[in-house]
């Protein structure tokens, strides 16, 4: 209980009903619950600017004020600036308290000077000064108060020991302070106005505070009811309602949801002092919302940066480590995600890359078979034109002897043709002729078929550089296998030579070879374009 109420005390020890002008607000708009609440936390946000400008404009009002008036109200002037400042930059505030003291005193305004002095002692302690502003409240004679300066002096005086106890809340002397605050809440309520929302605030934080929730709970929810929304005491009350469902009736749903009005009323007042947005987004950490509570929980220090309040400042600083770890734990979670996907698309880029190249190493042997295909289809239409170009030969000289028959028959030249027959010159001519028109014609379709064969013969015994594009009787044979005539008889009889001559060159062939198991089959590979 104690620990609690320091936190609730801690975060609105801030007297007094602000006089602000702020837009107003239907809570009834809100029937969505937490879920619409958030997301108009998260609008009042993105015009946080605005609502400052409006606060720095009321600021800037005053001041002008100030600068008008005579110099026997420069002190309730300077008071009312410091007011004004007071939930927006607290050290600010502090300044135009202490020229108020200052001015009252010079003028020996008694009256005033008490005033300036309570506002001091409300003020500085959320600065860090603590002993000090104790110390001067002590000096104020309660005796020598009206009765409107008491209320006052019980207000600030609540304000400041609900401060000093949220400095002490680690020590023994915070409980002390939280009770010298629940007696100053109970003298306050004696002096406020009967049915005021501030004075049902204050029986529902003493309430709430004593154990007693059931009452706490209906005086809070009339606080609420009576107060305006963007007012000091709006935001306060929110915060306590946060504070009962979250502690004493554990709906920790209506918790948030009173938080986000809390925080919705201190931005639209232009207030630095957003604690509430602080523990909202604490809370929404704990739901896992880590981008939300981040930003909730930085815009609050920020806040609270601008504000000067040290004890609002060490407050939340305290509470962005827990967020920022986590918000740290979940962008390691996407980072190592990140790196799983970094190395599936990776792989899925080498496997692609893989695949690419083979399809282009494919398309490449594709377009290789097809130039080898076709320089295979330019050899066989070599081949038909050469046979045709022989048989035509073979089929002009068998007319052409067929005529000479024909004319030695008819002359009577009986005697001179069996001579020509005879001697074999007619068979000589016709082979040899057979011969060139078959080395051309061999030659036109390898031209590098001597030196292919020498590339399957040892060194010293390949075979000279041929001579007017004509083959050798051993070349010949070696044609005749490469276009796979294998008998030696039929090589013989198409060469003209003996089957025992045709056995001898191929046997020198192959004792001339590199490889003689391989030598025969190799001849047959000589300029094989289509290797598939």
């Amino acid at each position: 209980m104690f620990r609690r109420a320091v936190v609730i005390l801690s975060l609105y020890a801030i007297s007094g009903v602000a006089d602000l002008t702020a837009a107003g607000h239907d809570v009834a708009q809100l029937s969505g619950g937490l879920d619409q609440a958030i997301v108009e936390t998260d609008a009042y946000i993105g015009r946080s600017r605005d609502y400052s400008q409006r606060k720095l404009d009321r600021i800037a009002a005053a001041k002008d004020k100030l600068s008008k008036a005579e110099n026997d109200l420069l002190p309730e002037i300077m008071l009312e600036v410091g007011r004004e400042y007071r939930r927006y930059n607290v050290d600010s505030a502090s300044q135009y308290f202490s020229s108020a003291l200052r001015q009252a005193d010079l003028y020996g305004d008694s009256a005033m000077k008490r005033v300036a002095m309570l506002e001091l002692v409300a003020v500085n302690p959320l600065r860090g000064i603590i002993k000090e502003s104790v110390d001067m409240f002590k000096t104020i004679d309660r005796e020598s108060l009206t009765e409107e300066d008491r209320m006052t002096y019980f207000d600030k005086g609540f304000d400041l020991f609900v401060a000093t106890a949220a400095f002490y809340a680690d020590n023994p002397l915070g409980k002390e302070y939280v009770g010298k605050a629940l007696t100053f809440s109970d003298s306050l309520v004696k002096y406020l106005p009967p049915g005021s929302a501030h004075q049902l605030y204050h029986k529902g934080w003493s309430a709430m505070n004593r154990g007693d929730n059931t009452v706490a709970l209906a005086e809070l929810r009339a606080a609420l009811d009576a107060s305006e929304f963007g007012e000091d005491l709006y935001a306060r009350v929110a915060a306590s309602l946060a504070d009962y469902y979250q502690t004493c009736a554990d709906d920790k749903d209506k918790a948030a949801f009173y938080l986000a009005l809390s925080s919705m009323s201190d931005v639209a007042a232009g207030t630095k002092e957003t604690t509430s947005l602080q523990r909202l987004g604490l809370e929404l950490y704990r739901r896992g919302d880590i981008p939300r509570a981040y930003r909730y929980m930085t815009q609050a220090l920020d806040n609270s940066i601008e504000s000067g309040s040290k004890i609002r400042t060490i407050a939340d600083v305290n509470m962005l480590p827990v967020v920022s770890k986590a918000y740290k734990d979940k962008d390691s979670s996407r980072i190592r995600w990140l790196y799983v996907l970094v190395g599936v698309l990776s792989v899925a880029i080498v496997i692609m890359a893989v695949m690419v190249w083979m399809l282009y190493r494919s398309k490449r042997r594709i377009s290789s078979y097809r130039s080898k295909l076709a320089t295979t289809n330019m050899h066989k239409d070599a081949y038909i034109s050469q046979i045709l170009a022989i048989c035509s030969s073979y089929i002009e000289r068998i007319e052409e002897l067929n005529r000479l028959i024909v004319r030695k028959v008819k002359t009577g030249q009986g005697q001179d043709l069996c001579r020509m027959v005879e001697s074999g010159e007619m068979m000589r001519d016709q082979s040899d002729k057979f011969l060139r028109s078959f080395d051309e014609a061999f030659l036109s379709i390898y031209p590098d078929f001597a030196n292919e064969l020498n590339s399957l013969l040892r060194k010293d015994t390949k075979f000279a550089e041929l001579s007017e594009r004509r083959l050798t009787p051993e070349l010949r044979i070696a044609a005749f296998m490469r276009l796979g005539v294998d008998d030696s008889a039929r090589i013989a009889r198409l060469l003209g030579l003996s089957l025992n001559t045709v056995y001898t060159y191929r046997n020198k062939l192959k004792n001339r070879a590199e490889n003689r198991e391989t030598f025969e089959d190799s001849i047959k590979r000589i300029g094989n374009q289509a290797k598939f």
